[in-house]
């Protein structure tokens, strides 16, 4: 057996405890009730692009708390049925990117919902935190649950899931939600906030077994967190207490959706032992597909590239 065989096998059997709070459920519930108080007010705005086969519109919406969200629209030129539709999540310190980036979904008769995440892009920042304040988005607010970063950021993206479902081009049983890194994190909390997609596709997700990624990792949001606590040592309990609330390891076990993840042994941003704590907690049909030697660029891979072209043709 190849040594990297042997650590497949080892992570295979890793499923480490939940570190849910008793009010855990509580709170999503509460959270998710109080983010339907807020209008989607959903605007849109034709943008002239020049490819002439797809229609593009710069669409707005509001999320959590009122916070403006922006992204694009994209469709087929003069769609006659019914649409699968793929929305996708960027990575951390990122944004939507160009139009053309989604070509390879518009030209096989997919829409696209592609979101700048708050703070990122042309989306809203939360003006209650700045990111001066604490160095990244990752920390903002991080001592109260109800003010961090990650509970508003969710909620906007599971709001795009809303969005989707408000038009009536798009067949509402072929919704896929696409991310890496930050974008697989959310994809997999949004599935598990909201079981109305059907297919999630979550490559190298961050906000996995967070406890253990913070030891193992060497880059990335999760070392200002690490910073953070290294200049408050005594703020680490109430840190970590808040962090369970968005951990994907507690959100789990709430995916319905049929899931694909990737992993790679070589990530120092997103670790595979903890991403591996997290699949091992989905309890739907799902995948798996592990680079031994590639690093948190994996997704970027041509044959990785190709085969969620085929994953998504056949599933969704």
């Amino acid at each position: 057996m190849l040594f990297y065989e042997q650590q497949i096998k080892e992570f295979e059997n890793y499923k480490p405890e939940q570190t849910k709070a008793k009010d855990f459920e509580l709170f999503w519930e509460e959270t998710l009730k109080e983010s339907t108080s807020t209008p989607l007010q959903i605007q849109m705005k034709r943008i002239d692009y020049p490819i002439n086969q797809i229609e593009a519109y710069e669409l707005f919406y509001k999320g959590f708390a009122g916070t403006p969200i922006n992204a694009f629209y994209i469709l087929p030129k003069n769609p006659t049925k019914s649409l699968p539709c793929i929305i996708t999540f960027h990575g951390y310190g990122g944004n939507k990117g160009s139009i053309s980036n989604y070509m390879k979904w518009i030209i096989q008769g997919y829409a696209v919902l592609a979101v700048d995440c708050r703070g990122h892009g042309e989306s809203g920042e939360d003006t209650l935190y700045s990111i001066g304040a604490t160095g990244t988005w990752a920390t903002q607010g991080i001592l109260d649950k109800y003010e961090y970063y990650y509970r508003k950021i969710y909620i906007d993206c599971k709001r795009a899931v809303d969005v989707v479902f408000t038009r009536e081009e798009i067949d509402k049983s072929r919704i896929c939600l696409h991310g890496a890194s930050l974008g697989g994190g959310i994809s997999l909390a949004v599935a598990a906030l909201d079981n109305r997609p059907s297919l999630v596709v979550a490559d190298v997700p961050n906000m996995c077994n967070i406890e253990l990624a913070i030891q193992q990792k060497f880059e990335g949001s999760l070392v200002s967190i690490e910073n953070f606590m290294h200049r408050y040592p005594e703020k680490s309990k109430p840190v970590f207490e808040t962090l369970s609330y968005f951990d994907n390891l507690n959100l789990a076990s709430r995916i319905k959706s049929k899931t694909r993840v990737s992993i790679a042994f070589k990530d120092l941003i997103c670790p595979p032992q903890s991403i591996y704590g997290v699949y091992n907690h989905i309890d739907a049909e799902k995948s798996i597909i592990v680079y031994p030697f590639s690093g948190h660029d994996a997704p970027g891979i041509i044959s990785h590239i190709d085969e969620t072209i085929a994953y998504v043709k056949e599933n969704l």
